[in-house]
């Protein structure tokens, strides 16, 4: 067993010692036959793991110019106190318990066992000044504790955590260490995905569609002339779902990648995030040529005419008066599986004005799951919908109404997942890792009249 494991074995110890004593004190107690046996077992491992410390350490001649106590001397002292305090009762062990930090112990132990590499902020409130920490509950760790009870913050060179540092004060020789995670940012809303229809293709799709019904008429009744049947057939159309290439590339060296471990693996979560932001984009508002055709602007006409905001304070009354009307323009049939698609900030405008009518039965509901409804219906958000009109704008369509699964089609080449690919030849005399992310997918409205709209304007 090398040094380094052996003081990781020596602080588990420390914390199992720790906790005997600690559930002693938090329950008012002294300790027990079964609590004293274990404590002499555990101290007798820790006496094993010290002499071996010792041994090593004593051939160390860096730990002779820090100490004879090794790496961590305070630590090293402190936890004989703990360890000496025997069974105490009544205010001694409630003094004991009281001293000690459950997530200054944690953060001790994570430490101790990940031998220095994980160093949370709370580590801070034992900390001794010479690189060394307090066991929780010792005396040294009990006298660093402030009148108040708080804790201390340690005693750091000059600009620590600052870009600049300071040769002179120190700042340059103070070890900053950097969480092992990159804090990521959050995906937008793309509700227009989520609420259609999504299925995989392996060609291109032509999708029939009925254009217009056939038509019936009247017969005359069949007496001295013949009289036939008359009616006209019914027109067909057709949808072309095709697939369009949508992916993105990242670099990175070959230095950066091997010095940061988490570095691909966020480079792939970042294109992933990318591609997913821009199909979102693509599927709300794209043009139909090369991309796929957005569903905004291509549904039903709904209301018909915009409702013209003035930003006057009966813009929230005819805003609610909207969401009743489109729901008459959408057919039964489509009814039983329909849904709102708006962005997020037209939904809060909604409860506001909800807010402000005082209405006896709300229009805006949540949940217990936490599903938002609108009249009864799930709520999908997403960024790429049209906000309301609060300038003079005309024929702007912020919210949709209607059946996406019959109304929208979005067909991926492949099926659903996203394709990565690490590409190390290309850009290897630079140096550098390619990282390429890629879907193929198209998206079409295959029925406009499943899904209506609301217009607005504003004067």
């Amino acid at each position: 067993m090398n040094l380094m494991d052996m003081k990781k074995e020596r602080g588990a110890i420390a914390s199992k010692i720790e906790a005997v004593l600690f559930k002693a004190g938090s329950e008012n107690r002294t300790l027990t036959d079964r609590d004293q046996k274990d404590l002499v077992s555990l101290r007798a491992d820790a006496n094993v793991l010290d002499e071996g410390i010792r041994t090593i350490e004593s051939r160390n001649t860096l730990a002779r110019q820090c100490g004879s106590q090794g790496f961590f001397p305070a630590a090293a002292a402190s936890l004989m106190d703990v360890e000496h305090a025997g069974p105490q009762s009544g205010s001694g062990l409630l003094r004991l318990a009281e001293t000690r930090n459950p997530e200054y112990t944690r953060a001790l132990h994570s430490f101790l066992i990940s031998g220095g590499k994980t160093h949370t902020e709370e580590l801070m409130a034992g900390a001794d000044g010479f690189g060394g920490f307090h066991i929780p509950g010792s005396e040294l760790f009990t006298r660093q504790r402030l009148a108040n009870g708080s804790f201390p913050k340690m005693s750091a060179a000059t600009y620590e955590g600052t870009d600049g540092g300071s040769d002179s004060a120190g700042g340059y020789a103070v070890s900053i260490p950097t969480v092992d995670q990159i804090v990521p940012l959050a995906l937008p809303d793309l509700g227009v995905f989520n609420a259609s229809l999504v299925i995989p293709t392996a060609t291109s799709i032509k999708i029939p569609q009925q254009a217009a019904f056939g038509t019936s008429a009247v017969k005359a009744e069949s007496t001295g002339t013949i009289a036939t049947f008359g009616g006209t057939d019914p027109t067909l159309g057709q949808v072309e779902l095709d697939a369009y290439m949508v992916g993105g590339l990242r670099l990175a060296s070959w230095e950066l990648l091997q010095d940061v471990k988490i570095f691909q693996e966020f480079l792939v979560t970042d294109l992933l995030n990318g591609q997913r932001i821009l199909e979102g984009s693509l599927l709300a508002a794209g043009t139909g040529t090369a991309q796929p055709l957005g569903v905004f602007g291509n549904t039903g006409t709904g209301t018909g005419a915009a409702y013209e905001l003035t930003g006057a304070s009966t813009d929230g009354q005819l805003l609610l008066n909207s969401l009743f009307d489109v729901t008459s323009t959408l057919k039964g049939a489509y009814q039983a599986n329909a849904a709102w698609v708006m962005s997020r900030a037209t939904g809060l405008a909604i409860r506001k004005a909800q807010m402000e009518a005082n209405l006896f039965a709300p229009i805006a509901t949540v949940d217990a799951d936490g599903t938002e409804r609108i009249l009864g219906k799930p709520v999908f958000y997403d960024v790429n919908a049209p906000a309301l009109p609060t300038a003079t704008t005309a024929g702007v369509i912020p919210i949709l109404y209607g059946d996406f699964k019959q109304g929208y089609v979005i067909g991926v080449r492949g099926g659903a997942g996203i394709n990565v690919k690490v590409l190390d030849q290309p850009w290897a005399a630079n140096g550098q890792l390619g990282i390429l992310a890629y879907r193929r997918l198209d998206g079409r409205v295959r029925r406009s009249e499943a899904i209506q709209a609301i217009t607005f304007s504003h004067s």
